[in-house]
Order: C-alpha cells, then sequence, then structure tokens
C-alpha cells in the first residue's frame, strides 16, 4: 500500500497490487472517466478541465492533475471535494445523497466491481484525494445495482442539448445534457432516427418515448421515439419584446396584441 508521499497528484487512484493489462486498462478508464463526470457537473456548461495523466513507474498508482494553471482554482479544489464526498456517501449505502450523475456512478460501479476477483480474492482500490486515502469497496456497486433495479419506466419528454460521447468501449452514444440540472439522459436512438439525430446535435432538442428512471425520479436514459428542435437563448424574445407584445386594458385584464 502507498504512503501519502509517494502520491504524485492530489486526485490519484491507487491499484493496490498487480493486476492484468486489461484489468489495469479498465480500472484506468474508469477512473478518468468518474473524474471527468464530477468536473463536468462542476463546471457545467463552462470550458472543461483538461487533465495530464501521472504514473509512478513500477507503482499501480495513476494520477491526474490540470494541464495549466487555471486562473480560477476555486472549482478544481470542488471537483476534489465532490469525488471524494461522492465515494464515501455510496461507502455508507447513501446514493441519493452523493449527488453524482449517472456515467459517474457507472464509473464508480466498474472500479467497485473490480474488488472482488473470482477466487474470492480482495483487490485494494484507493482513490487519494488531496493526499489523504478514500478506500472503494464492493459495497458501492451493490448500492447502485440495487437503486437501478427499483427504477421503473415512463412515457414521457426530455429536454436538453443533443450531445455525443465515448463509451469505455470507444463506441458513440448520444445522450441529453441539461446544464442548469447538470444532469446528462442516455438516449436509445434506433438506426433509423440517427440522421435526424445527428441533424439535430449540438442543438436544445425535445426527446419523447420511453424514459428509464431511477426511484428517486431521475432521468437515466430514453428509448427516443421522436426527436424535435427548440429554439436556443438566443432566438427567443426579450423581455423588452415581449412587454411590447402586450397591453394593459381597462379592468386588469392582460390581452395579446394582433
Amino acid at each position: 500500500m502507498a504512503t501519502a508521499d509517494q502520491i504524485p497528484t492530489d486526485l490519484t487512484l491507487e491499484i493496490g497490487e498487480a493486476v492484468s493489462p486489461d484489468k489495469f486498462l479498465v480500472l484506468a478508464k474508469a477512473f478518468f472517466g468518474y473524474v471527468e463526470e464530477v468536473a463536468a457537473g462542476i463546471t457545467g456548461a463552462g470550458e472543461p478541465v483538461r487533465w495530464a495523466v501521472l504514473v509512478r513507474e513500477g507503482s499501480g498508482l495513476i494520477g491526474v492533475q490540470p494541464m495549466a494553471a487555471l486562473p480560477d482554482m476555486v472549482f478544481v479544489q470542488d471537483i476534489y471535494a465532490k469525488a471524494e464526498f461522492g465515494i464515501q456517501q455510496l461507502g455508507h449505502g447513501s446514493l441519493e445523497e452523493s449527488d453524482l450523475s449517472e456515467p459517474a456512478l457507472k464509473h464508480l460501479r466498474t472500479m467497485s466491481s473490480a474488488i472482488e476477483t473470482k477466487k474470492g480474492h480482495a483487490l485494494s482500490i484507493r482513490v487519494w484525494v488531496k493526499r489523504k486515502p478514500v478506500d472503494l469497496s464492493p459495497q458501492i456497486a451493490r448500492v447502485i445495482e440495487k437503486d437501478w433495479r427499483i427504477g421503473y419506466r415512463d412515457f414521457g419528454t426530455v429536454e436538453g442539448r443533443l450531445e455525443s460521447i465515448q463509451d469505455n468501449d470507444g463506441r458513440l452514444q448520444l445522450r441529453v445534457k441539461d446544464a442548469a440540472l447538470r444532469q446528462a439522459v442516455v438516449c436509445n436512438v434506433p438506426d433509423e432516427m440517427l440522421a435526424d439525430a445527428f441533424a439535430k446535435f449540438r442543438r436544445r432538442v425535445e426527446v419523447t418515448g420511453m424514459v428509464h428512471y431511477r426511484r428517486n425520479g431521475t432521468p437515466v436514459s430514453i428509448d427516443v421515439e421522436h426527436i424535435e428542435s427548440m429554439p436556443e437563448d438566443s432566438e427567443l424574445p426579450s423581455a423588452d419584446e415581449v412587454r411590447g407584445l402586450l397591453k394593459v386594458v381597462d379592468g386588469g385584464r392582460t390581452d395579446i396584441l394582433g
């Protein structure tokens, strides 16, 4: 096990023993994905943080740090705090209190699931935040999986900006992201609708279909049946323009001018 003086950055994954190359890559990708999702939840629609990776030779330590000095380092400290808090809350069985996005939960589940091996041996995995260790446990994967099993489905709509990302396997994944709610909903788009989806890429959309919710009501994914473009903020009338459309008449009634 590593000691604080061996940790290369303020956010580091420690794999406590030798693992196969395949498992090492899976854990590394899940760790990077978790960090990026937590960072996206903090920065919102702002400029994304670009991370540099530092690996200590001969060890199972994988560290990340911002690639350049940032003008506002406060939100970087918020990222570190959120990364630590999310793991701690899930370790205590409190998924809702963790306040993590669905992709972030998936990355933590991947890391947590790797702890228990087929031979019953427990692999030690820790995340170091500002040189303090936070243990990952198999309990985290069980908490997440239990919540997903209790979730429900219902027909509905989700709104946000249509984006694409690559999952851990390098496959393209479409999702709708609401910057205000800091929540991304995975879009399961049938092949015959892909052309329509890409035509509306990076636009604000309203997506209709069967929505899968977590048990707390948070939408997770949607089986897409229809995608409708929505106006951008710049295309909406201003407050002055809206007031110009209205006039107040006697009796306090408001009419729309034709």
